[in-house]
């Protein structure tokens, strides 16, 4: 290993501590902001309640098997919705790039499709699905499903003709072509698709469980704000966030023990 390998990999670690103080440092100014700010400048908890009286207003509000009750029901809400979206996304992205009569036939449709708000597809949901999990999980699909397709589509589009030809002349072809070396060359772009994805699929999740929910985050939000809770609104939405947040690290792990720290771009 050479001398400047060596260095970076020595510097690396601290390098990534450095960014994880950093942000914490910039949580925690943000925090302290917004305690003065609801102490100082609006000092009414019912238009801003500070962070401080967020957690007392959800400690009172909920017990912690309320909350985990809650917190399950929304990831295996958000975790289904994206996971179907990541296959079919992944697949559908994969073969309309491999296949030039699939783009022509899906690429369409997608572009039609695409600008619609999953919002606008609630009413919809719901005449389809019903009011059960499958409405939910439909409008969440919805949200993840776009750029997760775009990505996997730029990412095979853009595979290098030199990399396919080298390894052709080493008789690799046909599907084994597309699995051995066109996925795992564009998995930096399809990462980049998953990792908005499930951003967005959190995002809707709000939106989700106004359809005729009685558990999880965003039903807590909404009720929480008809009832006049607004400190434990907040704390459900930093809640999210924070769900959010984590399962995109644990998407990054997964990811880059699958196929090492240059896969996550």
């Amino acid at each position: 290993m050479s001398p400047h390998a060596l260095s970076m990999g020595e510097t690396s670690p601290a390098r990534q501590a450095g960014r994880t103080s950093q942000g914490l440092i910039g949580v925690a100014l943000l925090l302290v902001f917004w305690e003065g700010a609801a102490r100082l400048v609006w000092r009414d908890p019912q238009v801003l309640p500070s962070p401080i009286q967020c957690l007392m207003a959800a400690w009172n509000y909920l017990t912690p098997q309320e909350l985990a009750r809650h917190l399950g029901t929304s990831l295996a809400r958000v975790l289904g919705g994206f996971a179907l979206a990541a296959f079919v996304g992944i697949v559908l992205g994969a073969f309309a790039a491999w296949y030039r009569p699939v783009a022509r036939v899906v690429r369409p449709i997608v572009d039609l499709l695409r600008p619609i708000p999953p919002l606008a597809w609630i009413p919809m949901a719901i005449i389809w699905f019903g009011l059960g999990e499958s409405s939910k999980g439909f409008v969440i699909f919805l949200g993840a499903f776009f750029p997760i397709f775009t990505n996997a589509l730029r990412g095979m589009g853009t595979v290098s003709p030199v990399l396919l030809r080298a390894a052709r002349t080493m008789d690799v072809d046909g599907p084994e072509l597309l699995l051995r070396v066109a996925l795992p060359a564009a998995l930096p772009d399809i990462v980049t698709g998953l990792r908005v994805g499930l951003g967005l699929a959190f995002g809707i999740l709000i939106a989700a469980e106004l359809i005729a929910a009685d558990s999880g985050i965003g039903y807590l939000v909404m009720q929480s704000r008809e009832t006049g809770q607004l400190g434990v609104a907040i704390f459900g939405v930093i809640v999210i966030g924070l769900l959010s947040l984590v399962c995109d690290g644990a998407l990054s792990v997964v990811v880059r023990s699958i196929g090492g720290r240059g896969a996550l771009g």
